[in-house]
């Protein structure tokens, strides 16, 4: 299996609890194929409570608060959730942006 880069950011990374406040490293194994959001469910998969912040429970869809960045690019542009993954992507997660 091939690895992925995964950093959670500031207030995300308390739902990890790894006892770092701040940010939160995870190196995790992928296949061939997978996706963005079986990446982000297979890290929420044994915690209810970080599932419940990453995702918006009525449309499936990653939620408001939270923003994705892909290799240094906005998820959006990046594929959405269906991305495929390679060795050595980075997938970084922080508070969503927003302001006017």
């Amino acid at each position: 299996m091939d690895r992925v880069r995964v950093e959670v950011m500031s207030w995300l990374s308390r739902y990890l609890d790894t006892g770092r406040p701040s940010r939160v490293i995870l190196e995790q194994d992928v296949g061939d194929g997978t996706t963005v959001r079986q990446l982000l469910e297979e890290i929420a998969s044994d915690n209810q409570e970080f599932r419940e912040v990453l995702f918006d429970a009525t449309t499936g869809r990653l939620s408001g608060h939270i923003g994705l960045i892909l290799n240094g690019r906005f998820l959006e542009l990046a594929g959405g959730l269906e991305a495929e993954l390679k060795p050595g992507d980075v997938v970084r997660l922080m508070p969503g942006f927003s302001g006017g």
